[in-house]
């Protein structure tokens, strides 16, 4: 049974109601070998928690990538922020073999595979300067190592570091391990040869290397100076009467921006009131990453979401506190006919991050 053929059946065997799923990987190319497995990316309905599993079917070796159309657009967007977009090239270079979507799974593809070509942002100045120091660094390290297994270590290390920067002053992808060689055969194949054929051969590979690390810049050890968080800022005051609206909103409520980076530099926190009018309630939406935290101001708001499928409402109070998971759809309603509800909200990411929904739905 052809890989394709083999991954199909496994889905509709195991995931009869699979939005969509994809096999990629080794398996479908030349690179096959005889232990290669099938990468297959599943989405579910609903799934309330991705996971990822390695399994035997029948005669196949299989490596599970289960996942909800939310979170697999999360993990795909990590994958991209790492430089190392391993679960977009399953999907994008892989078959779709399930889609009950009417072409949901074929969109995706078109557009993950956009963004591949496009290839990642370029180094800012922080990144590049690491690069070209922990590169020189090594390099230091090959030409005055003596004891044969250190050797070996630094020279491995080498060659990834050289590889790294290469793919990261020319705006390609990363990897980790084969995908590493992999990465910089399809933006270098030259480079990819010399660094294989000069790996145990210390003084052609520093030329190599050194060759990698001009194009960069050059080397970069002494006066290399890295800072890290500010231990010691002033302190941040958001009057009142200065609280910006100039934030995410969903309809039925109104937010304003008290504590974020464009208010108080703020890297990792986002705090601010929202008001829900009398008889109103919002939009359904969840915050992606964000964790947030609400603490009742006054009026009586009502938070509801999906518990086993059915609609659950939180009542609050003023001085009631109420937490929101991250990627939860829910909404929050204000059911009094004459008191506005207001909270404050404090959420674990810069920004306040709103994805607005047509239901509760988890996708």
């Amino acid at each position: 049974m052809d890989p394709v053929t083999a991954a199909r059946a496994f889905v509709e065997e195991m995931f009869p109601g699979a939005l969509y799923a994809y096999v990629g990987g080794s398996v479908l190319t030349e690179r096959r070998t005889g232990t290669s497995d099938l990468d297959v990316v599943v989405v579910l309905d609903g799934l309330p928690r991705p996971y990822h599993e390695t399994l035997r079917w029948h005669e196949w070796p299989v490596e599970l990538f289960v996942h909800s159309e939310t979170s697999l657009a999360a993990y795909i967007d990590k994958g991209f922020d790492l430089r190392r977009p391993t679960l977009a090239r399953i999907c994008a270079d892989g078959a779709v073999v399930a889609d009950r979507t009417g072409g949901r799974a074929s969109d995706l593809q078109s557009t993950l595979a956009e963004q591949l070509a496009a290839g990642p942002s370029g180094l800012t100045t922080d990144q590049a300067e690491r690069f070209r120091y922990v590169l020189s660094d090594l390099l230091d390290d090959l030409s005055g190592a003596t004891d044969p297994g250190e050797l070996t270590f630094i020279a491995w290390e080498v060659v990834q570091a050289t590889a790294r920067m290469a793919l990261g002053v020319g705006r390609a992808w990363q990897g980790n391990g084969k995908w590493l060689l992999r990465e910089l055969r399809t933006h270098d194949a030259k480079l990819a040869d010399e660094l294989l054929a000069t790996r145990d051969d210390p003084a052609r590979l520093a030329a190599v290397a050194s060759d990698v690390l001009a194009r960069a810049g050059g080397r970069l050890w002494e006066g290399y100076r890295t800072q890290g968080d500010p231990f010691h800022r002033p302190l941040g005051h958001v009057p009142s009467g200065t609280l910006s609206g100039e934030t995410a909103q969903s309809s039925g409520m109104r937010r304003l921006a008290a504590v974020s980076g464009a208010t108080t530099g703020s890297s990792r926190l986002w705090m601010g009131q929202t008001h829900v009018a009398p008889a109103t309630r919002s939009s359904d939406h969840h915050h992606g990453a964000s964790e947030t935290a609400i603490y009742v101001v006054s009026g009586r708001p009502s938070f509801v979401f999906l518990e086993d499928g059915r609609e659950r409402r939180i009542d609050a109070a003023p001085g009631d506190y109420v937490f929101v998971p991250p990627y939860v759809p829910h909404r929050e309603e204000n059911p009094d006919p004459s008191q506005e509800a207001v909270v404050v909200i404090a959420r674990s990411t810069q920004e306040a991050i709103v994805v607005n929904l047509p239901d509760l739905r988890q996708r």
